[in-house]
């Protein structure tokens, strides 16, 4: 897992999804976006050059975020700290 960068109001970490055989599927991307949904800080996950809304679960889903695979979630608002580590837990929990 990549360090937690703090600037500001910004909060960024890498890390590699679980939740095997499926990865990042439609139940871990509706609890990601739901949670999301109760921070006010925007958040966003990266993978490669595809950028997803992490309040939307279509968009997570677009990813194609499987096993193994390196997101980067990033964060920026007033509770972003405080959102990260929940959010995280979400893509790096190794069941469904």
């Amino acid at each position: 897992m990549g360090a937690t960068v703090v600037s500001g109001i910004s909060v960024r970490r890498t890390v590699i999804v679980a939740n095997p055989p499926d990865g990042l599927h439609m139940r871990p991307a509706t609890a990601f976006a739901k949670l999301a949904r109760g921070f006010r800080c925007a958040v966003s996950v990266r993978h490669g050059e595809k950028v997803a809304d992490g309040r939307s679960p279509t968009d997570l889903l677009m990813l194609i975020a499987l096993p193994g695979t390196e997101v980067e979630v990033v964060l920026e608002g007033e509770d972003a700290d405080v959102a990260l580590e929940p959010l995280v837990a979400i893509l790096t929990a190794n069941d469904d």
